[in-house]
């Protein structure tokens, strides 16, 4: 089957794109798979391109001063991944691995200036992405643990199951095995 990236824009993020928009999106835009272990972002390189995942599942990490791997954040299917380089304009602080074989629709960031001048709408899904990483952050300073994995719980409602323990553990700021005795006791309650 082939996929025709404007139609799965407007079908997934249920907005309406005028005719001149679909164009530049099926135009620019193009259709990549990734294996599971792959890292489309290295850190330090410099990205220009936005991925809309059609399926799979990636995580963004970073490495710490003492090496520990760190995980950022997680993307699955219809949510985007890469947008640091967008809003930085500097190389990118992070990895991002497939934790599965992902399926992608590559958006350039030059498409993506284009396209904020043409429809509000990409502008808005823009700056809900924004709000939604610098939540997370500030949850990371006000919450314990414990209300850190019910926010992960609600915010990746369905990756419990498809996330390996020890990163969603580095997730929350937390070691592998507090993180089973957090599960162990929330177990009924989520």
């Amino acid at each position: 089957m082939i996929i025709n990236p404007s139609e799965y824009i407007e079908r997934c993020l249920k907005i309406q794109l005028d005719e001149q928009v679909k164009d530049l999106f099926n135009t620019e835009s193009t259709i990549v798979t990734f294996n599971k272990g792959d890292h489309p972002v290295r850190e330090g390189n410099k990205m220009d391109a936005f991925y809309f995942l059609i399926y799979g599942l990636v995580r963004g990490y970073f490495i710490d001063k003492e090496g520990n791997d760190v995980t950022k954040c997680f993307s699955s299917e219809n949510q985007f991944f890469s947008s640091e380089c967008f809003r930085t304009k500097e190389n990118s602080s992070l990895f991002v691995e497939c934790l599965e074989e992902s399926k992608c629709i590559k958006i350039p960031y030059n498409l993506v200036r284009k396209l904020e001048e043409l429809t509000p709408a990409i502008n808005k899904l823009y700056w809900e992405e924004i709000a939604r990483l610098d939540g997370r952050v500030k949850d990371l300073f006000l919450m314990n643990a414990e209300e850190r994995y019910i926010n992960f719980c609600r915010e990746y409602p369905n990756l419990q199951n498809r996330v390996p323990l020890k990163y969603i553990a580095s997730y929350i700021g937390i070691q592998a095995g507090s993180m089973s005795r957090i599960r162990k006791k929330l177990k009924n309650r989520l």
